[in-house]
């Protein structure tokens, strides 16, 4: 399989290296600095649009929502059976379908872990037959893992998954700060942290269950974490978090 990505900034980069162990990557690059790069880290390069086009069957577009029209407008009749998917941020499968001319379309929406394959990444299709739908989970998977989600979902997730890496970095700095105060180093509270999130993440997701169910097994009687939990509830943790997300996604509404 070839796959063409137009745009080298951090996501186009981050998804052209997360898929070339599965494909053979082609790349197309305004930015000639970005070019070179592209070809130090071992990528094929296409100077023109038409060429990466020709040679490629799957297209991942992955430039800003500002650029974007202008490159849809140059794709204009040339797709033919081609696929392409789009990362821009806010355009929906219509406003591609019409600037480009063409229904097969796969529209994502990742978030920043696809830079270490483990992003978090919704997806929703034009007219993607089964076949190449499979192909794309098999290909993509390689990014992380992929949601099948309605298009009118996308400002949702975008809050959840797409803001939410940040949410996650705010704790964890916050438990890092804790663990100062109480006189670890910045470093040796961060690993802490970091490692906690990391193994309570894993033993929820390999094990099951309601992530409340888990909390009552820490806590013991009495102990020292339903103190710390009892602070959390009095200051509103789940309802500030809750509160946090439904604000990202009314955001995304109006900037997207």
């Amino acid at each position: 399989m070839k796959i063409g990505v137009i745009g080298y900034g951090n996501m186009g980069e981050a998804f052209a290296k997360a898929l070339k162990d599965m494909a053979e990557v082609l790349v197309h690059e305004i930015d000639e600095d970005k070019n070179h790069k592209a070809l130090r880290e071992g990528f094929g390069v296409a100077k023109e649009l038409d060429f990466l086009v020709e040679n490629t069957q799957w297209i991942l577009l992955a430039v800003k929502p500002k650029d974007a029209v202008d490159v849809l407008n140059a794709l204009k009749g040339k797709l033919e059976d081609k696929i392409l998917i789009s990362v821009v941020a806010g355009m929906k499968l219509s406003s591609i379908q019409e600037l480009c001319e063409s229904s097969k379309l796969i529209r994502l929406m990742p978030n920043i872990n696809v830079l270490v394959r483990r992003a978090v990444i919704a997806c929703a299709f034009g007219e993607v037959e089964n076949e190449k739908r499979e192909t794309f989970f098999n290909v993509f998977s390689a990014c992380g893992n992929l949601y099948e989600i309605k298009e009118e979902l996308f400002d949702l997730f975008t809050a959840l998954a797409g803001s939410g890496p940040a949410f996650v970095f705010k704790f964890i700095h916050a438990l890092a700060l804790a663990g100062v105060r109480g006189g670890f180093s910045y470093e040796m509270a961060k690993s802490i942290a970091l490692d906690t999130v990391l193994g309570s993440c894993q033993l929820l997701k390999s094990l099951g269950g309601h992530p409340e169910e888990w909390v009552t097994k820490v806590a013991s009687p009495g102990g020292t974490t339903i103190e710390g939990i009892k602070t959390l509830e009095e200051k509103g943790f789940t309802g500030l978090v809750m509160e946090c997300v439904e604000r990202t996604s009314e955001k995304a509404k109006i900037l997207l």
